[in-house]
């Protein structure tokens, strides 16, 4: 997750708290209460975005891993069935075609090998029947077929899964947006236009407001950034609100 998104959700889910934890001073303004209700569930929208986005990539390298050592011993063991017969038969381009050590099918990169398991696959389809001989009967060919068929697409899956979180990202980037907005135009309104009866949820208010930068070195006399306020000036509230970005 891009650190900007990351911090703005910390800012957004102490902003929501602090009303929360005001909720008695707000709750008799109907537009007031609509706008918090709208930030909340525009907030939770966000979080599962973002959990989605998290877990997308979880657990793809290993399975494919565990699936490619079953699919090197599968292939390992049909081109040694291929070349026996080969040599019965006589025939070099057979022999030929199926001459690979396994370290060469381990250095294969993902298109390659597809291409490699899709020829393998069109070869079992065909002439399978004949490597029974060699201890591949029609059970093996089957198991190996549904092998290379999970395998191409277990293949694809890390590429996919990029780019979903690439969309994911997006998705994202456009919520926070939208939030931004039901804050900027609506919250930070009505909690300017209570400042003078509420004046401790104001300054809470404005003090969750600031997007604090986590992770980043600090100067010694922090200034405002790009993104945000510096962790330095958490401690003081501004008597007009920063927007927080």
């Amino acid at each position: 997750m891009k650190k900007v998104i990351a911090n703005r959700m910390n800012m957004y889910a102490v902003v929501l708290a602090t009303c929360k934890q005001h909720e008695g001073e707000w709750a008799g303004i109907p537009k007031m209460v609509s706008a918090i209700d709208d930030l909340e569930n525009a907030i939770n929208v966000l979080n599962s975005k973002a959990l989605l986005h998290g877990v997308k990539t979880i657990g793809v390298a290993s399975s494919k891993a565990i699936l490619l050592d079953r699919l090197y011993s599968g292939l390992e063991q049909v081109h040694g069935a291929y070349r026996m017969l080969a040599i019965e038969l006589e025939d070099e381009q057979l022999k030929k075609r199926n001459s690979f050590r396994l370290s060469s099918l381990h250095r294969m990169n993902a298109a390659e090998l597809k291409a490699h398991i899709a020829f393998v696959a069109e070869s079992l389809i065909e002439t399978g029947a004949q490597l029974e001989p060699f201890g591949i009967d029609n059970n093996r060919v089957g198991e190996i077929l549904q092998l290379i068929e999970e395998s191409s697409i277990a293949l694809s899956k890390p590429r996919l899964a990029i780019v979903e979180r690439k969309n994911l990202t997006k998705a994202m980037d456009y919520q926070v947006d939208l939030i931004d907005k039901i804050v900027k135009e609506r919250v930070d309104v009505f909690v300017r236009m209570i400042k003078s009866s509420s004046p401790d949820f104001f300054n809470e208010y404005f003090a969750a407001r600031k997007v604090i930068n986590s992770g980043v070195r600090h100067q010694a006399n922090p200034t405002n950034t790009a993104e945000g306020f510096d962790s330095g000036t958490v401690s003081s509230v501004p008597n007009e609100p920063d927007d927080g970005n």
